[in-house]
């Protein structure tokens, strides 16, 4: 029977004799003596390398010197970043100067200025005068026969710069930047941060990032009322709480100090309304949510800016006795409501009456926005023409360019740096071809912390625009509405 043949089943004692049949019995048996031979030749050879060993012990080497343990990556990258670092701080950048040669500088806190240089040294106004020392580095700009004003703030904006975190979601080199800058604007509010409109870098990008304190007080709002009245009553308890405590303090150092672990989230916020360390802010068109607020800012003196005031023209007086300041649309259209037996609606003269009762005015047209359709001036293309329209109203002109200029700064908290031509303050310029409040006047250049980020001739939205020559000529006699007796 064959391997393959051979059943499974198979007992032991078959499975032997099956062994037997198929083994080799030719191959020779290896014995055990060879294999004792060869260990004890081992065990000699190595008793002997044991005794040369003793009788001649190898001279001990000398210990190689303990290298340092390896740093670890991080370590290392760590201190390569250092040495840039201190290499960047050895190298003193170059200081950067910008002159202009201005036909007209129009200061807005000062009087206007006639064939004086502005001197910028990096990123601020050094000097202005006349015969400055211009360092030979420096770059030059002749404005000579351009008016110079102040770059324009918008209290308000969508689109120009990015959401908040604004320094993170800026496009540099959008479109809309762009645009901002041939309207002459170089400081916006976008959300509740103050920035710089700055093309193609983040450099100084934004001034502030805590502008307001939104609050929610109109009368369709009942609870939000009582919510912010309740949070702010027990705020002003706590004040008085803590300055009873600095009093008993120095007669007993073991007063027990007020516990302030509950004040977080809104009533941290509010906390700083009490201590004139943030502004509030509020919406109301209508002239009884704007009294309501009035009695707010009086009652717990916290400083606040209403935004919209449509009605503000009705109750003007009492806006500016609570020292309450406004952002408001001279264009705002809003139809008189008849049931009511006393003035309301809306009135081109409601920046006019605003400003002759001390109320500090920011102006932004009803479009914050930059869009390329529609009427021009309805949108934040045409800021500058949003202040024309309050002349339009009665508002002087000087307080209609400082409502664009340094009042919106001021209501923004940032007139410290820009708004103005002064020196020591930021060098955001608009260098236009005439009267910036005039509809036909274009930006030239505007500049941004001292450098030129807007031109004009090199740039391809306004380049084809040309100045009218013969800007004021007098109107043809036969332009509607014709003159009586006119031929």
């Amino acid at each position: 029977m064959s391997k393959a043949e051979t059943p499974r089943g198979l007992k032991p004692a078959a499975r032997r004799s099956r062994f037997i049949a198929h083994a080799d019995w030719s191959r020779p048996i290896p014995r055990a003596g060879a294999f004792l031979t060869a260990l004890a030749l081992a065990l000699a050879l190595t008793l002997s390398a044991a005794l040369t060993l003793a009788a001649d012990p190898p001279k001990p080497q000398p210990k190689p010197p303990e290298k340092p343990a390896a740093r670890s990556d991080q370590a290392g990258d760590e201190d390569a970043d250092q040495k840039e670092k201190d290499k960047d701080e050895e190298k003193e950048e170059p200081d950067r100067y910008l002159a202009i040669q201005a036909g007209v500088v129009h200061t807005v806190t000062g009087p206007d200025l006639r064939g004086v240089t502005l001197l910028c040294k990096n990123g601020k106004i050094a000097s202005i005068g006349t015969d400055l020392d211009v360092p030979d580095e420096a770059e030059l700009l002749d404005a000579s026969g351009f008016h110079v004003y102040p770059g324009l703030v918008a209290a308000g904006s969508s689109g120009v710069v990015g959401r908040e975190p604004v320094e993170d979601n800026t496009d540099v080199y959008g479109l809309n930047v762009t645009l901002a800058l041939a309207g002459g604007m170089t400081t916006v509010l976008a959300g509740n941060t103050v920035a710089k409109v700055t093309y193609g870098t983040l450099e100084d990008h934004v001034i502030r990032t805590d502008a307001f304190v939104n609050v929610s007080y109109g009368t369709g709002s009942p609870d939000a009322r009582r919510r912010l009245r309740d949070s702010l009553d027990k705020l002003r308890q706590h004040l008085r709480d803590v300055e009873t405590y600095e009093r008993e303090k120095k007669l007993n150092p073991q007063a027990k100090a007020p516990d302030d672990k509950w004040i977080r989230g809104p009533a941290q916020q509010h906390l700083k309304l009490l201590k004139h360390e943030a502004v509030a802010i509020a919406s109301a068109s209508r002239a009884q949510d704007i009294l309501d607020l009035c009695e707010l800012a009086r009652q717990y003196g916290i400083d606040l800016v209403v935004r919209g005031a449509w009605e503000g023209w009705t109750v003007a007086p009492q806006l500016g006795r609570a020292g309450v300041s406004a952002i408001v649309t001279p264009r705002d259209r809003v139809t008189r409501d008849e049931r009511y037996n006393r003035p309301n609606g809306s009135s081109i003269e409601n920046a006019a009456i605003l400003h002759a009762h001390g109320v500090p005015l920011a102006i932004v047209p009803s479009n914050t926005a930059i869009t390329t359709w529609g009427v021009a001036g309805r949108d934040l293309l045409h800021l500058a023409m949003e202040a024309a329209f309050g002349i339009r109203g009665g508002l002087p002109q000087d307080a209609a360019l400082r409502a664009v200029t340094i009042d919106a700064a001021r209501i923004l908290g940032v007139d410290h740096r820009v708004g103005s031509i002064e020196v020591g303050k930021d060098a955001d310029f608009a260098v236009t071809d005439g009267d910036i409040l005039h509809y036909m006047t274009l930006v030239r250049w505007t500049v941004v912390n001292g450098r030129i980020a807007y031109d004009k001739e090199k740039d391809s939205l306004y380049q084809h625009i040309r100045p009218d020559e013969d800007r004021d000529r007098p109107a043809p006699t036969d332009y509607w509405p014709r003159r009586l007796g006119a031929e």
